[in-house]
């Protein structure tokens, strides 16, 4: 594909990037969007897996036909196959016409399935089959189908783990993940944070009506710091609140998220962090003593590998602990 055709293509997708890592990424989408292998994304929730579908298409010689997504935690075991596979009018109470499936919607073109780490394991007995075969039945139909599509599926779940607890299929696992591509998570690719907080501001002062002036440093601060354990949805979010409350085009300390624990032990625990607004250096302080006492207890007091991960010196580490009191 043309340099310029994939400029073109980061620009509409918005996946313009500074990251070497997600610019990784981005080439190994390009790679396999030509191919006809089943493509797995992985990633936390909110990372971008559906863009980067859509991508995958878009890079494609399928980017004519049409991209059919599916959420696969959306729908009941029974409407999912329904909705899948598609039925035939009076196939069982209520289909009073026949509908088309996604299979057959996405015929030439790209299928993808969102959440699949949700399917129970009689549905994918039934993907595994169509995958195999490239042919679907319509519920209440004996006519076979043929089909040809791209697959793409995405998950946040282990599906190894899920594999070995016998939640998840190994064939059906082996059958989606010829090829997988992991999406990093927002803090892997701070690089990015300008451009996407600029892209947000700009998008929803738009959308709802508001002209933003200024910020406050401490805002300022609190978005270039957090690590957004809900990605791009999550930083979204944060930027339409801030935008909403802003008071005469400035965005103050009151617009900030005050309920976030950033190892979001405070909601395990059935407690808030913060009762009110507090002022913006105690927030950091408490939110840092909770990180730290959090990151602690998963590595089981080993302060030299919290070093390695943390990216600071065992003695700060130390300091810390003598700072905030902690064991």
């Amino acid at each position: 594909m043309p340099n310029t055709k994939k400029e073109t293509l980061k620009k509409q997708f918005h996946l313009e990037t500074k990251s070497p890592l997600f610019r990784q990424t981005l080439n190994f989408c390009e790679r396999v969007a030509d191919s006809h292998a089943n493509v797995l994304l992985t990633g936390e929730s909110g990372c971008g897996k559906e863009i980067a579908s859509r991508y995958i298409h878009a890079c494609g010689r399928r980017s004519g036909q049409n991209f059919v997504a599916v959420n696969c935690s959306a729908f009941t075991e029974t409407l999912l196959e329904s909705e899948l596979f598609g039925h035939e009018q009076g196939s069982f109470t209520g289909a009073s016409k026949t509908h088309t499936g996604k299979f057959e919607l996405s015929n030439h073109g790209t299928l993808f399935l969102d959440e699949i780490g949700d399917l129970s394991l009689t549905t994918q007995i039934k993907l595994l089959r169509a995958l195999e075969t490239k042919q679907i039945e319509r519920i209440g139909s004996n006519t076979k189908r043929e089909i040809d599509f791209q697959l793409i599926t995405a998950t946040n779940q282990d599906l190894p783990e899920k594999i070995r607890s016998r939640e998840f299929r190994e064939d059906f696992f082996y059958r989606i993940s010829t090829i997988v591509i992991k999406i990093p998570a927002l803090r892997e690719r701070k690089e990015d944070l300008p451009a996407l907080i600029d892209f947000f501001f700009q998008k929803l002062q738009k959308e709802n009506g508001i002209t933003i002036r200024a910020l406050d440093s401490a805002v300022k601060d609190f978005l270039f710091a957090y690590d957004y354990p809900g990605n791009i949805r999550e930083l979204k979010n944060i930027i339409e609140r801030m935008v909403i409350l802003s008071q005469d085009g400035i965005v103050t300390e009151e617009a900030l998220p005050t309920l976030y624990n950033i190892c979001g032990t405070a909601k395990e625990r059935g407690t808030d962090t913060f009762s009110s607004i507090i002022p913006w250096k105690e927030y950091k302080k408490k939110s840092e003593r909770e990180y730290l006492k959090w990151v602690l207890e998963k590595l089981d007091g080993n302060v030299a590998e919290a070093s390695r991960k943390l990216g600071i010196s065992s003695r700060q580490i130390f300091n810390k602990i003598q700072e905030y009191q902690l064991r």
